[in-house]
Order: structure tokens, then sequence, then C-alpha cells
């Protein structure tokens, strides 16, 4: 299955822009390990939808996840801190966590099996990061776990919210990330009171993209 996976996995990133594609070089054979896993624990936990579960549709949610990776912050001395809210299978952090080794991601799900999952591809991967078995944020204490640089989410209907309720545990002059379509950019922007934002539009689909959110962290709020 590996090199049928790495196959698909080259196909997809073959489409994403020139920033992340770079990103990606070099860690193909870690992705499809990564989808292999999904895949054989799909059979089990629902992870991803029937329709996703097959070999090119799942290497196209990676490469959607990809996306991200240009507009993380920059290596430096002191490891970059990740939080995913609602990770799921693990899209889009695992992704991220394995093109940039030096990222730290720290990944909310509320649904054990999955969190199981996450700590097992996380463990097969060697990867840095930690699982809470939470709500976000009604369960997840923003004292212990903070100071985060960016936020990552695919929560499509709630991720506005989802990054104005994350702003004790963020950094100042933290970012978010959010997967999400075009008609619901701004009802996110207004919900999530970020300074400042960008949708980068998905390439093969203008209501699909990837929404930036800049100034995100701290207690404060802008004003609307």
């Amino acid at each position: 299955m590996r090199g049928g996976l790495e196959a698909s996995v080259a196909r997809a990133l073959e489409g994403l822009a020139a920033p992340a594609r770079d990103a990606a070089a070099g860690a193909q054979p870690a992705l499809a390990a990564f989808l292999e896993l999904l895949l054989e624990e799909n059979t089990r936990t629902n992870l991803v939808s029937a329709r996703s579960a097959e070999p090119d549709a799942l290497a196209r949610h990676l490469a959607d996840a990809l996306s991200g990776a240009p507009f993380l912050p920059p290596p430096r001395t002191t490891p970059v801190r990740l939080l995913d809210v609602g990770s799921g299978g693990g899209l889009p952090a695992i992704p991220l966590l394995l093109v940039r080794r030096d990222v730290e991601g720290t990944l909310v799900e509320s649904v054990g099996k999955k969190c199981a999952f996450l700590r097992a591809a996380a463990a097969r991967l060697a990867l840095t990061l930690a699982v809470v078995n939470a709500r976000f944020p009604g369960s997840f204490d923003m004292t212990t776990h903070g100071s985060y640089d960016v936020l990552t989410t695919r929560a499509v209907g709630t991720a506005g919210r989802l990054v104005r309720a994350a702003r004790p545990a963020l950094a100042g002059g933290a970012r978010a990330l959010l997967w999400t379509t075009e008609p619901l950019v701004r009802e996110a922007v207004r919900e999530s009171r970020a300074g400042a934002w960008v949708f980068h539009a998905d390439r093969a689909s203008r209501q699909r993209g990837l929404l930036v959110l800049e100034g995100c962290g701290g207690t404060g709020e802008r004003s609307t």
C-alpha cells in the first residue's frame, strides 16, 4: 500500500503553490506513512468519511492541510508552538508537524478513540506533540496550556468563535489558520476579533480556502 500512497501524495502535492510544495519536499515518505496509519485505523474508528477513505482523495485532504505550511511562524531558537482544535484524524495538524519538525503541537480532540489514534500516530511518526482529550474551550485548561504561536482548525462553522475563545492561550501576535469557505469568511473574521486577515482561495475551488487571521493572541479584544 505504501508505494501507491506515496504516488498519490506526490500527485496531490504537485497541485500546491510553490511555497507549500517546497515546504513538503523530502517529507513524502512520512506523509504517506501517516495516510497509511489513518486508512488502517479508519477500518475500526470513523476518522474520515467513506468518500475520503481512498488514497487519492485522502492525499488531496493532506495537500489541503499543507497549504497552511507557508503561514507557520518561521523557525527560531525556541520551538514554535501550535494549538490544533478539533483534531479528529490529525488533519491539518499532523501533516504540518511532519514538514516542520521544529514545531511542537497540542492537539485537542473530544473523542477518546480519536485521541488514542493521534497518540499512536505521534509515536509511530516520532512527532513532538501532546494530545488533550477535551471539549474546547469548555474543558480545556488554558492556564496549563498557553502561549501558543499559531492556532489551526477545520471547524468550519464555529472557527471564528474558537479563535476568540482561544485568546487567553495564544501568545501576543499569534496567528490563526482556518480551513473554511468563502461565504463564512466575514462571519469568522467578525467573531474572531482578529487584527487583520487574508483569505487564500483554493486553486481547485474558489469557495474553499485558507483564512489567515493576524493578531489573535492575548486577552484584549478589538472593538467592533
